[in-house]
């Protein structure tokens, strides 16, 4: 989930797959646990906010073209891609008026309040729970997924202020985390149509040097507040970092059927792995250690919802999933792996993916929109059999979008401590001047402390609590402030 780009299609769509796929009711939809499962449509599958994705037959991105946008020329790509029109977001000017600030009993003022990470969260053989030194160690924390390379601030997918970096981790540990998940940390691949060439690994076997820092200054200083990170590798979407389909067009290879030749071709396969590679490989100068040997680092995350909401394409074959599991085991015997397949079952169907049975994998994983307390207890009894920890990877905290309290969500949540972590989506911080929250609209957006409704505030703090809660925490009966700017190191 990210901004809503202006999504388009070629319309020819095959009339049968349309009906599968109809998004006209999104909203029911998606809260149609309750109601009879209608024939064939995957209830669950589909992430808000994509209202205007239209299925085609035509494989996506197998063609395009060229469109004038305001802001020049670029290259949209066929169905299912994200429009590159807007591919500058400008840095405003001074501003004159800022947001409200907030002040609290608590507040962090800088680095120090939590352990820095020194060992390696592990999951012994036959637990369903991680461990830290011998306890149990549940992750709890935010979506932070621009915070390497931003779309909201500036040149889409340029390196993110490091003085918004140590804000938005300062927020992380006031909220209550332990640990961090961040997309673009972790997926910086191809260029986005020619609108971004900040990113990785931009070619084949090409990689930008001027794109480590910000993921060494991320990673060292995650560290440095004592959270533990989450790399997801690559996204079922061709998105501003990137994403599964710049493997593919890397080696010019066959993108129908949602991009299925990421997971059988080997030459894509190959290019996806030693972009994998480089980042075990790399030596983070800010701290002397391998990214491979960096205990700040919680877990490896085989890619981002990969599955997707298109039906024809479902979960990664265990072969491809063993064949990374692999060869990130080869370089790197300190982390855990995460299955990043989009759920791990289908209410739909009851078809359950094949990582559960890919004894490489510590770890499987759901993204909750909607909150769905029914879903998530089937998911967590099926997890049982295979000692799979369970992260709940995203989830929305809002008042408006879900039927479900959220409460009840993350007390079920609480009941099964320490087997099931969880990572809400997503935390945004002020801009450089500190002065104004970075805005983003996918609904999900997380302006902490004082930047939501008031009726989303009070969620927000019922979050807050339940991180601390589960982190073994003293409660706070109010939301911690955070000093910013924090100071730079």
């Amino acid at each position: 989930m990210y901004s809503l780009f202006a999504l388009w299609a070629i319309v020819a769509a095959n009339s049968a797959l349309a009906s599968v796929h109809d998004l006209n009711n999104r909203l029911s939809h998606e809260d149609a646990v309750a109601a009879a499962a209608k024939a064939n449509r995957l209830l669950k599958r589909y992430p808000p906010d994509r209202a205007t994705f239209a299925i085609t037959t035509t494989p996506a991105f197998a063609a395009t073209s060229t469109v004038v946008a305001a802001l020049g020329e670029a290259t949209q790509g066929a169905s299912g891609a994200f429009n590159p029109n807007v591919a500058f977001n400008p840095l405003a000017a001074t501003p004159t008026t800022c947001a409200p600030s907030y002040t609290a009993p608590t507040m962090i003022t800088g680095t120090g309040t939590l352990p820095k990470p020194s060992t390696f969260v592990k999951k012994r053989f036959g637990d369903r729970f991680l461990n830290l030194d011998g306890a149990p160690f549940t992750i709890v924390g935010p979506n932070i997924y621009w915070i390497c390379q931003d779309e909201n601030y500036g040149p889409v997918g340029s390196y993110t202020d490091k003085g918004r970096v140590r804000e938005a981790l300062a927020i992380a540990v006031a909220m209550g985390a332990n640990t961090i998940r961040l997309h673009s940390c972790g997926i910086s691949t191809g260029t986005y149509f020619g609108t971004n060439p900040y990113n990785l690994n931009p070619g084949l076997f090409k990689y930008n040097e001027a794109a480590w820092d910000i993921r060494d200054y991320v990673i060292y200083a995650a560290g440095q507040y004592g959270l533990r990170i989450v790399l997801p590798l690559t996204d079922n979407y061709k998105y501003y970092h990137g994403g599964k389909y710049d493997f593919i067009d890397f080696r010019n290879a066959d993108p129908s059927n949602a991009g299925s030749s990421f997971y059988t071709n080997r030459a894509v396969q190959g290019s996806y792995l030693a972009y994998v590679g480089q980042l075990l490989k790399r030596v983070n100068p800010y701290n002397g250690l391998t990214y491979a040997n960096d205990p700040t680092i919680l877990a490896w995350e085989t890619g981002n919802e990969l599955g997707g909401y298109i039906e024809a394409e479902m979960w990664p074959p265990s072969s491809w999933t063993r064949s990374v599991v692999s060869y990130i085991a080869a370089y790197d015997s300190n982390h855990l792996i995460i299955d990043g397949t989009n759920g791990f079952y289908n209410y739909t169907t009851k078809a359950r993916s094949q990582g559960l049975q890919v004894p490489g994998i510590n770890i499987v994983t759901d993204h909750g929109y909607p909150r769905n307390t029914a879903l998530i207890s089937t998911e967590y009894d099926i997890a049982a059999p295979y000692s799979k920890n369970f992260l709940i990877g995203e989830f929305d905290w809002t008042t408006t979008r879900s039927s479900q309290s959220l409460a009840a969500y993350l007390s079920l949540i609480e009941s099964w401590k320490p087997n099931v972590g969880d990572l809400a989506w997503s935390v945004f911080g002020h801009d450089a001047q500190c002065c104004n929250f970075v805005k983003h609209n996918d609904g999900y957006s997380l302006y902490y402390p004082n930047g939501n409704s008031a009726a989303d505030e009070a969620n927000v703090l019922l979050l807050v609590q339940h991180w601390y809660r589960q982190t073994n925490r003293p409660i706070p009966s109010q939301l911690v402030g955070v000093a910013c700017p924090q100071p730079a190191f």
